[in-house]
């Protein structure tokens, strides 16, 4: 079972990622692009990989820039937004902070009474597998060495780059603590692209 402390952890990394996509929705550089695309400007191959990337990217189930029309592409687009809000909203607008704080609450008494517990079954010879809420999460978090390990391996493997979710998913680490990660190791990698058509490389030593 989850801790509360992962739960928040858990929510934190969620809200984070529902913000990037609302700041890439809104970006100058995607409504640039669309204008170009459907505005009569110039059609150039990487611009509709670029701009299907990204939107693949934001939107669940997109697939191809040219089947939709621009008006088509704008609602789209609209609805995404919306519906990150109301996630954002739900996330800081109910009781979820309140009913995180008595969890954790209760979680402190429990640990309190398994340490008692465990103390008893201990004199009697008998190991019952009790741990504190504390114990179980400092066992499951990932120390700093085992991050760094974990994502440049998974760089090495990827030479054709990886986006940041992309990097979480094959890591198993927390998206927050990949994007920390980047800013603290920035002279070990490269990126290319804009947003989140961007990509990480490995800096070859």
């Amino acid at each position: 079972m989850s801790t509360t402390d992962q739960i928040a952890e858990k929510l934190a990394d969620h809200q984070t990622q529902l913000k990037y996509a609302l700041v890439n929705f809104n970006d100058t550089h995607l409504r640039r692009g669309l204008f170009n695309f459907f505005g009569g400007g110039v059609r150039t191959p990487q611009l509709k990989i670029e701009l299907n990337e990204i939107l693949g990217a934001l939107i669940p189930g997109f697939q191809n820039l040219e089947s939709h029309t621009m008006s088509e592409i704008n609602k789209i687009i609209e609805d995404q937004k919306r519906e990150i809000e109301a996630k954002l909203a739900l996330i800081t607008g109910n009781n979820l902070s309140a009913l995180m704080t008595e969890r954790k609450a209760y979680e402190a008494k429990l640990s309190e009474i398994d340490a008692k517990i465990q103390h008893i079954c201990g004199e009697l010879g008998l190991d019952v597998g009790l741990e504190s809420a504390a114990k179980q999460e400092r066992r499951s978090r990932m120390s700093g060495e085992e991050i760094d390990t974990k994502i440049l391996e998974a760089l090495k493997n990827a030479p054709q780059g990886l986006s940041q979710i992309a990097m979480s998913e094959a890591t198993g680490v927390s998206y927050g603590s990949v994007v920390n990660w980047l800013i603290e190791n920035a002279s070990k990698v490269r990126t290319e692209g804009e947003r989140k058509g961007k990509r990480v490389f490995l800096v070859e030593c």
